[in-house]
């Protein structure tokens, strides 16, 4: 099985990589592991011209876009760790959702049968909405939501010093590997 752990984050090393790391390590009896930042990947702007729906493709060809879908549908899980920016996912990861428009009228689904693990970090507020667009978006392509998480954090390593936060991420893990091995 190969699992993907993505942080949604636009700050290396942050709080979202970190719980997408500890996901992974405690997850790696799963199989092949890989950790992914959105923000490494060049995914440009929805242009928002709708021409996707025509041609079946996204008319930006000269991005990183089919690079980093590829990774996703390559993967069996997919481990999903975003920080709230005004109750969404940053900028980074929502240019990736708006971009997988393009993926709408194919008639398989973009994730289908993946699961996924969800891990949301906020200062205080914002999961609600936030988790529900991402699950949203998640279903809309077929993927199936199998856990999640949310987490305080907002200094760039409030989550590492947190070991009750970090327990919480193992204990997850350890009920998924329970599901996935069963």
């Amino acid at each position: 099985m190969r699992v993907l752990g993505i942080s949604a984050s636009p700050r290396k090393d942050g709080n979202s990589d970190v719980a997408a790391k500890t996901l992974l390590q405690a997850l790696r009896g799963l199989g092949q592991t890989e950790f992914v930042r959105i923000a490494d990947y060049d995914i440009k702007h929805c242009l928002g011209c709708g021409r996707c729906r025509q041609l079946r493709r996204c008319v930006i060809e000269d991005d990183d876009l089919h690079r980093l879908v590829d990774k996703w549908r390559a993967a069996d899980w997919l481990v999903v760790c975003s920080p709230v920016y005004w109750s969404s996912p940053p900028g980074v990861m929502k240019n990736f959702i708006d971009r997988t428009v393009s993926f709408y009228a194919h008639p398989a689904p973009l994730f289908e049968d993946k699961k996924v693990v969800l891990a949301t970090i906020a200062a205080e507020n914002g999961f609600e909405l936030h988790n529900e667009l991402l699950s949203g978006w998640l279903r809309c392509y077929g993927a199936h939501i199998v856990g999640s998480i949310d987490l305080y954090a907002w200094e760039k390593n409030d989550l590492a010093q947190d070991s009750s936060q970090i327990a919480r991420l193992e204990g997850l893990a350890a009920g998924i590997m329970r599901i996935a091995l069963s």
